[in-house]
């Protein structure tokens, strides 16, 4: 699958330029750095637009510095970056950078905030991290947040935050992310969805030597061969399956742990997944357990192929969704048999 980033920073760039938007996202996904990207791709490429930082969660030069960890130069945009920063004793007034007393100072932050658009029309605000004002108040932070929105729609702008999952009360999520126009909710396995009037946006992201990589999430192609993943941290077992099944309309892909497990499937969005259960990094109930998270991956049938016998070890693939079990060491035949009977219970058949 070719490289996406491009055309999918543009597309966020487009939809999101004059809405309020929210990712949604677990404590150890990258979404940050998804942030990050998005906020440098608008100064390169629409050099009417400046950027208002709220630093909430991070400090004027430790945004900056997150800019160039994610290989991010942004020194040719300094005089379109403005900062509202927390006012720190004894420290020097940065260039381009208004102060308020704390996170909870929001009289001097909305002014701050209203003054930059009435300057600065169509910016971009950046409100670095929802959950620190999720802390306060609720009814002062609505209140705050009605203003902000307000003033960025008379002005033609955007904005775009983080909220992190699971770390403030349910109903203090949802009132949150009724703030906002469009929710991007990003899963630890790699995946954003949002929709944004009435189109579905869908994409994958991973990290690769230090940078983003974004590829939209596909919908499975019919083809008249049986996509398969072997996942098998023992590189005999995938030779051994391939080969007992080298006259079957298959064509095969191969993980060797748990993580290159759930790259592969939600990459290339096989049909079948046979997978072992003892793993060294992540075992295969983990894989079932985050695929079935995932919005592109949950349905994809899976076969456990494991030496464990014991019948706690088959119900709890059972309960996890698993569609069948086979135990170690297999019989060639059997193998053949059960996908054809998992495959034909969903629809497919060799014509196909």
């Amino acid at each position: 699958m070719e490289d996406r980033t491009a055309e999918i920073l543009a597309t966020l760039r487009s939809e999101l330029a004059n809405k309020t938007s929210l990712f949604f996202a677990p404590v150890d996904s990258f979404v940050e750095r998804l942030v990050y990207f998005h906020v440098y791709d608008v100064l390169t490429n629409n050099a009417d637009r400046n950027v208002v930082w709220l630093c909430l969660n991070s400090p004027r030069d430790k945004v900056l510095n997150k800019f160039g960890d994610f290989g991010l130069d942004i020194d040719g945009f300094m005089d379109r970056i403005w900062f509202i920063d927390i006012e720190m004793p004894g420290t020097e007034p940065q260039k381009n950078t208004l102060y308020c007393s704390s996170a909870a100072d929001y009289t001097k932050m909305a002014s701050h905030i209203s003054n930059l658009f009435e300057k600065n029309p169509g910016s971009l605000l950046v409100i670095d991290n929802m959950n620190v004002l999720a802390g306060d108040t609720m009814q002062v932070v609505e209140n705050f947040m009605q203003f902000v929105e307000k003033k960025i729609r008379e002005k033609q702008g955007g904005m775009v935050s983080i909220l992190l999952k699971d770390i403030v009360s349910a109903d203090t999520e949802m009132l949150i992310k009724s703030f906002f126009d469009v929710v991007l909710e990003a899963t630890n396995i790699g995946e954003v969805h949002a929709q944004v009037g009435l189109k579905d946006f869908d994409f994958l992201y991973t990290v690769e030597e230090g940078s983003i990589k974004l590829e939209y999430s596909r919908k499975k192609i019919r083809s008249d061969k049986l996509k398969i993943l072997i996942v098998d941290d023992e590189p005999d077992i995938p030779e051994l399956l391939k080969l007992s099944l080298i006259n079957e309309p298959y064509e095969f892909l191969v993980a060797y742990n748990g993580e290159q497990a759930i790259e592969t499937a939600l990459k290339e969005k096989p049909d079948l997944i046979l997978l072992d259960i003892m793993m060294p990094d992540m075992d295969g109930y983990e894989v079932v357990e985050q695929l079935k998270e995932s919005k592109t991956a949950s349905d994809i049938p899976v076969i456990m192929i494991s030496a464990k016998t014991a019948v706690e070890d088959k119900v709890k693939g059972m309960e996890l969704g698993i569609d069948d079990y086979i135990s170690k060491p297999f019989d060639k035949r059997e193998v053949k048999a059960r996908i054809k009977m998992v495959m034909r219970r969903l629809g497919w058949t060799e014509e196909d």
